[in-house]
């Protein structure tokens, strides 16, 4: 590949689950020794177990079906999907959809049989993996009065799991009965599903978990009710989840064989970056049986060791690491928020915690406006996102869009920076605003801090933006309340405002020019009031254009008008006076208006610095405007 190492993605979802996580590990691992580099793009689940205590009627899982258009920057040559644990919670977006935002690579679909266009698929035999669960159950132990919780709506591996439960109950004569049924996520939050189907169907014998994870409120439910697992009421699941033969009875379900799944998967990625022939599968799913079904513990397949104290202490070790890193999350997330007014400043506090947490790299890729994603649809990606961070090793670096690396999306132009090592892919977002994704050249049993941290930089970037936006808002209403409606001069609190900065440090020479517009009542009188408006904005303007933008020039009343500039000669003075007058007459010149304007001036000079002072040296340039006016014509009406 030009030299430089074969890249490949894997997409997963709800990695915060037993199924996911294996996966990765399983992955990663068969990876990590072959000449490629692996990104994987992480999506995990938080509403099944903050639903019951949010205040928020919105939850958020429906981001992670973007992650599939985070690969198109990405620059990878092969691509795993893990469908069936993104598509979990986005049942309203087709694969199709998925797909499109995926760039035109070789692709591996997990959990579906249906292949890509250019690619292969792998699925478990669910069907026969199920019907395993159930014939033990009614062939071994006799039982009858199934019950059955389903998987998520529109996930093939659910559907070919309750295909298992009927098929069964029919090659047996069972009839299939609706309230033996009740629909579950495929997470453990599912405590009001068990409940409904106990109090539905009081005299069920065994309840059969499309999956493991819901087993673990299965249990939960029974004890609360004080039934025993395996005595009262048989209970078996589906994938062998690593906690499942220390549960309290060990837990009968059919395994998932990960390391076969995960295997296949690498073999024919592998395979397929050799440009050789690689073939859509069904992975089998071998039946174990614990005591959870009711079986006695003598006759427990193999396989139920109880971890070993090397485990155990490599577990606790764990444990005191992510507390340790926990509070260094509290500490960054302080610090962001100390941070928010200065960009560069916020993304390089990002890389120093990064840094001094010891990772070996990573980046956070920003769009320049974060897209606002709507359930059920996938957001069409910019051109180009940004590399606001980079870290690498100790070194670290923040930038501003006009200075960060570039990535282009899959055929939008050409990347200033590309992507290189195995990566952690995490999503940046804050409600229904996604900012882009942190990566992190992590190993998988680091993902469960960094996606803490990626939630807190999260909300962090919300809170930049409204920050910015409220900031934008305050510096809105401080100039209207320092403007002048009719005329967009200062008004006279923005006068005294201005002034005071251009003398707040020290006392300096300046002049104070007093302007008035002639007859101003002649004209309201006569033609109404917004033709006197008219003849302000007019003043307004010739005196922008002779004194420069750069003088304070403010209307401090009706027809009156000040203008301050730091100290200049009276010839230069004068000569601006002149080019007033001058003005005045062009305007009228070409004017159809039925009056004249004309602006009477008066000046004076001096040295100041508090507010008295500018407003006795005002009132000096108002005599002498007084004086001036004296000339002025005495009827303006044409």
């Amino acid at each position: 590949m030009n030299g430089k190492k074969t890249r490949v993605g894997f997409v997963v979802g709800n990695y915060h689950t037993d199924h996911p996580s294996r996966l990765v590990h399983q992955i990663w691992e068969l990876l990590k020794d072959e000449d490629v580099e692996l990104q994987v793009f992480l999506g995990t689940e938080s509403a099944s177990f903050i639903k019951d205590f949010t205040m928020r009627s919105n939850l958020f899982d429906y981001q992670y079906a973007s992650l599939c258009g985070y690969t198109q920057y990405a620059a990878l040559d092969l691509l795993i999907i893990s469908v069936g644990t993104l598509c979990i919670y986005q049942n309203a977006i087709p694969l199709d959809e998925f797909l499109r935002h995926t760039p035109d690579i070789p692709t591996i679909l997990m959990e579906t049989d249906r292949d890509p266009e250019n690619g292969i698929s792998l699925i478990a035999d669910n069907t026969q993996g199920l019907a395993s669960c159930m014939e033990h159950l009614i062939a071994d132990h006799g039982l009858t009065r199934i019950g059955f919780i389903s998987g998520p709506e529109g996930n093939q591996d659910a559907q070919e799991r309750f295909e298992g439960y009927r098929r069964t109950l029919e090659k047996h004569g069972i009839p299939l009965r609706e309230d033996y049924i009740v629909a579950g996520d495929y997470s453990e939050h599912v405590d009001k599903s068990v409940e409904k189907l106990l109090d539905q169907a009081p005299d069920i014998q065994a309840i059969v978990s499309a999956n493991d994870e819901m087993t673990i409120a299965v249990y939960r439910v029974l004890a609360a009710r004080g039934l025993k697992v395996g005595r009262d009421i048989a209970v078996t699941g589906f994938d062998d989840m690593l906690m499942a033969q220390h549960m309290d009875p060990p837990l009968t379900t059919a395994r998932q064989d990960y390391d076969a799944f995960s295997r296949q998967a690498v073999k024919s990625a592998l395979a397929m970056i050799r440009g050789e022939r690689a073939e859509s599968r069904r992975i089998p799913v071998p039946f174990i049986r614990r005591c959870s079904c009711g079986c006695a513990p003598e006759t427990l397949s193999r396989g139920n060791e109880r971890p070993e104290h090397a485990d155990l202490l490599r577990s606790i070790q764990r444990s005191r690491e992510y507390q340790h890193n926990s509070w260094i999350g509290s500490l960054m997330n302080r610090e962001l928020l100390l941070t928010v007014d200065d960009r560069k400043k916020f993304f390089a506090s990002i890389g120093s915690f990064m840094a001094y947490l010891g990772t070996p790299s990573s980046n956070l890729c920003l769009f320049e406006q974060p897209l606002q994603v709507r359930p059920g649809t996938i957001p069409e990606f910019p051109e180009k996102i940004y590399m606001c961070m980079r870290q690498e090793g100790e070194e670290y670096y923040g930038y501003n869009w006009d200075e960060a690396p570039v990535l282009c999306r899959e055929g939008c132009g050409r990347s200033t920076f590309t992507p290189s090592g195995s990566d952690m892919t995490f999503l940046l977002f804050d409600e229904e605003y996604q900012y882009g994704v942190m990566t992190a050249e992590i190993d998988p049993e680091k993902i469960d801090f960094y996606y803490m941290l990626s939630l807190d930089i999260g909300s962090s970037l919300r809170y930049m933006d409204i920050w910015a936006q409220q900031r934008q808002y305050r510096a809105e209403l401080q100039a209207m309340a320092r403007t002048d409606e009719l005329t967009g001069l200062y008004n006279r609190a923005g006068l005294v405002s201005a002034r005071e900065s251009l003398t707040a440090e020290k006392a300096r020479p300046v002049t104070v020019i007093m302007a008035d517009l002639d007859h101003l009542k002649q004209i309201n009188d006569t033609f109404g009031h917004q033709e006197g408006d008219r003849a302000l904005r007019a003043v307004a303007d010739i005196l922008r254009k002779v004194l420069g933008a750069h003088r304070i020039i403010a209307r401090v009343g009706g027809d009156e008008f000040q203008v301050c500039l730091t100290q200049t000669n009276e010839e230069t003075l004068n000569s601006l006076v002149r080019r007033v007058k001058q003005r005045c007459d062009a305007f009228n010149e070409r004017s159809e208006l039925p009056y004249f304007l004309e602006i009477s001036l008066g000046f004076a000079t001096g040295t100041v610095q508090s507010r008295e002072e500018w407003e006795a040296l005002a009132a000096e340039a108002d005599k002498a405007l007084y004086e001036a006016k004296k000339s002025r014509r005495d009827f303006v009406i044409r």
